[in-house]
């Protein structure tokens, strides 16, 4: 196989390509890095612009990690009117 050269983000202990990588599941691959000045690094929400699949999974995720937290945000709430409701 070529050569390739793209950019990536490391967040949270893993690489994630600016680009979409041609290439099979479980493919592996030699990976040598350098790191980027920061001015000119890429803003990895850039690289998303073109991908509506990717875009659209992660706004499903978020609205689906946003409907978690407030649900534990009223059963906080719940939890502390109850206990002021107690003391009353």
């Amino acid at each position: 196989m070529a050569v390739l050269t793209t950019r990536a983000i490391y967040k949270d202990g893993v690489l994630k390509p600016t680009t979409k990588l041609d290439l099979p599941d479980g493919t592996t691959v030699e990976v040598q890095i350098s790191a980027l000045p920061l001015a000119i690094s890429v803003d990895p929400k850039d690289s998303l612009m073109d991908d509506e699949p990717t875009l659209q999974a992660m706004y499903a995720e978020f609205a689906e990690e946003d409907r978690h937290l407030a649900e534990a945000g009223l059963q906080a709430y719940a939890r502390t009117l109850k206990r002021e409701e107690d003391r009353a």
